[in-house]
């Protein structure tokens, strides 16, 4: 039974999807933060795990490799590679909200939004980053270049040759 589920849940089309909508939730993720640096920088703060002279280098870069990961993922290009960046970066997200969790801290994600009052963070924050870390993970280790924007340039270059 369970070899039938991961050969499903393995199929190039099922990890495309994943792909696509992995890179379509980081770049979502990364659009609020670029457009205001400082209060993604408090948001970091409120975490009270980065010593201070790392916050603003971590808040001005961190939403860049969001938004290029993410994009490059989408067009499936290094898909494994831009898998295991965002899902490493998942994974320093969970333990972040997890220790802020354990802490009893009453702060905002800083997820998709900087606006401290946008949303409180609970458990669901921590789950919904360990299904995303399974779809990072997924697309890392079975991911077959289908669906990509480079196969597609490369059917139509090949199609292209054997034209009459």
């Amino acid at each position: 039974m369970l070899k039938g589920i991961a050969k499903r849940l393995s199929r190039p089309w099922f990890v495309s999807l994943l792909r696509i909508g992995l890179g379509l939730v980081f770049i979502a993720a990364s659009l609020d933060k670029i457009q205001n640096p400082q209060l993604f920088a408090d948001n970091i703060a409120n975490y009270r795990a980065i010593p201070y002279p790392l916050i603003n280098p971590i808040a001005v870069t961190l939403p860049w490799v969001e938004f290029v990961a993410g994009s490059l993922l989408v067009m499936g290009i290094w898909s494994r590679a831009n898998a295991l960046i965002l899902s490493g970066m998942l994974v320093l997200f969970s333990l972040a909200i997890l220790q802020a969790l354990l802490r009893n801290l009453d702060i905002s994600c800083g997820c998709f939004s900087t606006d401290p009052e946008a949303h409180e963070m609970t458990r669901w924050t921590l789950y919904l980053n360990l299904i995303w870390l399974w779809w990072g993970i997924s697309v890392a280790l079975v991911d077959q270049g289908r669906y990509t924007a480079a196969g597609a340039l490369a059917w139509a270059r090949k199609r292209m040759r054997y034209q009459p």
